[in-house]
């Protein structure tokens, strides 16, 4: 597969995508995430997160916009953004969360994921937000590294129940 971005198409998911989102959702989070984590844990946030109907709930959130990254027309990525959400330390007065970023493994260092977030921002400022921000997990230094290099800034931390632990995810937020 070339790295080329000549190829690459981003468009505004809707319902009739939950079926792909679902796939790419579990693909990309079981290949970031299987040698960090139990069988169990991987297996059940799966089963929880990426079903075709909670899919198709997320899909039909009003306040929830995705968009859909192909390459060479094949489905390669997605991004979700909330526009009813903010964490404490979060400064913009309208802000808008980057809920995920999610690449299937072959193409990552590729530029479709600056190409992801890119479209992510022209949404947020087009929608009138004043700032984008995301939870990303600390252990997670490839993400860390990946949103600093774009912008991003350390704001605060939140955490999250992920099987039988509890995670702790940094929030880093960006003027738009």
């Amino acid at each position: 597969m070339t790295n080329s971005l000549s190829n690459l198409s981003i468009r505004r998911a809707g319902v009739d995508d939950a079926r792909l989102l679902a796939i790419i959702g579990t693909v990309s989070f079981y290949e970031a995430y299987f040698e960090q984590d139990t069988p169990i844990d991987i297996a059940n946030y799966l089963c929880d997160n990426f079903s075709v109907e909670q899919m198709t709930a997320e899909l039909n959130d009003p306040n929830a916009a995705f968009f859909i990254a192909l390459q060479n027309e094949k489905a390669v990525g997605y991004a979700k953004l909330l526009s009813n959400a903010k964490a404490e330390g979060v400064s913009g007065s309208r802000p808008i969360e980057l809920k995920r970023i999610y690449l299937v493994e072959r193409v990552w260092g590729s530029g479709i994921g600056e190409a992801l977030l890119s479209r992510c921002e022209d949404f947020g400022r087009s929608s009138g937000h004043d700032t984008i921000w995301l939870g990303v997990w600390q252990e997670n230094q490839r993400g860390q590294r990946f949103y600093a290099k774009h912008g991003f800034s350390k704001v605060g931390t939140i955490t999250f129940p992920y099987g039988d632990s509890v995670g702790i995810n940094d929030v880093m937020e960006k003027e738009l």
